[in-house]
């Protein structure tokens, strides 16, 4: 099987088999169809039982062609989709995705729809609203707790050697519904052949999923499957997957029947993708625009960045790419909060700096 993962060609395996270190290519491509029987089979398994979610991203292969030719494309780069599904947690039940329809009365795309169904569209004052504040005995909000952890964080972590004895003592930050960690397991797709680029994709994307799951309405295909009925299903990307997804549904209002307007799909966003975004937005607004990189501006972030890193602003200022800048924001962040550390303590101890109150060895509390 790992002769086979890596493409080793067929005279090797040949080869290899018979000085007896391997056993024959007929027998690594019986293998091969065996697992991908057991395979599909844990596929429709899965899938049918309408409890899993279904995560998909592109996936592109640069295939060099070692003689370029005149009937063959000179285009290298394959467009392609991989998926996978995900088992749900365990107290999730049918009753709990049975909502498909509700969800489509009360959808703005649809035509039919009663105003009064209609909830009102997102907006920040909804979103700050959705975990209320309560009074802490600190009288700080929890914003304000969150941020003094990471003072604490960052002087335990990156402060003096003293302050690490303190670590255990840090804890976590404090929670918010928080959900428990649990091992899961993920049941692999096929690899699709699409390029996942366009809404219309994204439709032939989900076509081609629901077809390995076999799960869909009866009265659509000549196929036997999986009556989907009235249940939604939970679907995994990154923003351009949400974005074309959107898309997808809105262009497909108008279709007469539940399955062919795909309203049981319910995007989720990764938090990942999520950072990604608020990364970005942080670049776009204190790094790109030239009126953010004022020279004289001691404060300026990418004064910031040429201090840590003199030799990278050419390419943080035009294209820094996620883990780059990720690793900015850390920095530039854990230096200037120590930086503020270090500016209260000498001006309530009179002392010069974070060594000096180091060496008095503060407790836990003083910290």
């Amino acid at each position: 099987m790992f002769l086979e993962s890596c493409n080793t060609p067929e005279t090797v395996r040949e080869l290899l088999a018979r000085i007896g270190i391997s056993v024959s290519t007929t027998a690594i491509n019986d293998m091969v169809s065996s697992l991908s029987k057991e395979t599909q089979t844990d596929i429709q398994r899965l899938g049918q039982s309408l409890l899993a979610a279904y995560a998909y991203d592109n996936l592109d292969i640069d295939l060099k062609t070692a003689v370029p030719t005149m009937e063959k494309d000179t285009t290298t780069l394959i467009h392609l989709t991989s998926g996978t599904l995900l088992p749900l947690d365990d107290s999730i039940t049918h009753d709990d995705l049975n909502c498909s329809e509700d969800l489509w009365k009360k959808s703005r795309d649809n035509l039919k729809a009663q105003r009064s169904d209609i909830p009102p569209a997102p907006n920040l004052g909804r979103l700050i609203t959705i975990h209320p504040e309560d009074e802490h005995p600190s009288g700080l909000q929890r914003r304000d707790r969150f941020n003094s952890w990471i003072f604490l964080c960052d002087l335990v972590k990156h402060g003096p050697m003293y302050f690490r004895k303190y670590l255990k003592q840090l804890g976590a930050p404090e929670g918010i519904e928080m959900l428990p960690v649990k091992k899961t397991i993920q049941v692999p797709l096929r690899m699709m052949d699409i390029n996942p680029a366009t809404p219309a994709a994204n439709g032939e994307v989900q076509d081609a999923m629901f077809a390995q799951t076999a799960v869909g309405d009866p009265k659509e295909t000549e196929m036997p499957v999986k009556d989907i009925g009235n249940h939604v299903v939970l679907e995994h990307g990154d923003l351009g997957v949400g974005q074309h997804l959107d898309s997808l549904l809105e262009s497909r209002a108008a279709e007469a029947t539940p399955w062919r307007r795909q309203r049981f799909v319910v995007y989720v966003m990764g938090l990942f993708h999520l950072k990604m975004a608020c990364a970005d937005a942080i670049w776009r607004i204190f790094i790109k625009p030239p009126e953010a990189r004022n020279e004289q501006d001691l404060n300026t972030l990418i004064r910031h960045v040429s201090e840590l890193r003199p030799k990278e602003t050419g390419k943080i200022t035009t294209k820094p790419g996620f883990r780059r800048m990720h690793e900015i924001i850390q920095h530039v962040g854990i230096v200037s909060r120590l930086g503020c550390w270090a500016a209260e303590v000498k001006k309530v101890r009179d002392i010069k700096s974070l060594e000096a109150f180091a060496e008095t060895k503060p407790t836990w509390d003083q910290l």
